[in-house]
């Protein structure tokens, strides 16, 4: 697999980029939020990210490393994002399985636990796309206030945002592709892209 890690502790990053090397994964480097979803959208074959919450400019806190979890599961919902943080555990946990993390680890951490995190996400992406190729099924996570008929609402249209955007990336934004692997038609795919401001990474138009 490919993997990004988003990391920037300068001693840090080399051990992470060593030790995933190590199982045989290909591997690409950001130090920042904004470059690393920019390397994401760019690369549609990144499907795992070992990313750390504390980033620039607020390395002691977990803003950056939020804002990217979230904007890259909505990005592709079928990434897996493994979390290390020396942030406070409760706090810092709650927060990134809401935003779709698939794993949480807390520094300092031992490489076996890193090794252990990536090996279970590799298992579970490898899994997700024998489901999609044979049964059309696409399992998404979504977080949701089910009390209210508009927290309802609310889930309803994240699951199908996350659904277009995710099928877009991964048939590399082929209209027609996405269109039948939805089992919709062209023009109610376009009404979702322009419904959800969806463009393309180079930014051309549909």
């Amino acid at each position: 697999m490919r993997v990004l890690i988003v990391e920037d502790d300068p001693s840090l990053r080399p051990l992470q980029r060593e030790l995933v090397e190590s199982l045989g994964h290909e591997v690409d480097e950001a130090t920042n939020a904004a470059d690393a979803l920019a390397m994401l959208k760019g690369d549609p074959e990144i499907e795992l990210v070992l990313l750390d919450l504390g980033l620039p400019p607020d390395a002691q806190g977990i803003s950056e490393g939020i804002r990217f979890l979230r904007e890259a599961r909505l990005w592709n919902a079928f990434l897996k994002v493994v979390v290390v943080t020396g942030q406070s555990h409760d706090d810092a946990l709650l927060t990134c399985v809401e935003g779709g993390a698939f794993d949480f680890l807390t520094k300092p951490f031992r490489q076996a636990q890193v090794k252990a995190a990536l090996q279970r996400a590799v298992l579970f992406s490898q899994s997700e796309k024998t489901l999609r190729s044979q049964d059309r099924k696409f399992p998404v996570m979504v977080v949701a206030d089910a009390s209210t008929e508009e927290g309802l609402k609310q889930a309803r249209e994240e699951v199908i945002e996350r659904l277009v955007r995710t099928v877009l990336v991964d048939t590399g934004f082929n209209v027609s592709e996405t269109a039948r692997r939805l089992n919709i038609s062209r023009e109610h795919l376009y009404y979702y892209i322009k419904k959800y401001g969806i463009q393309r990474p180079d930014s051309q138009a549909f």
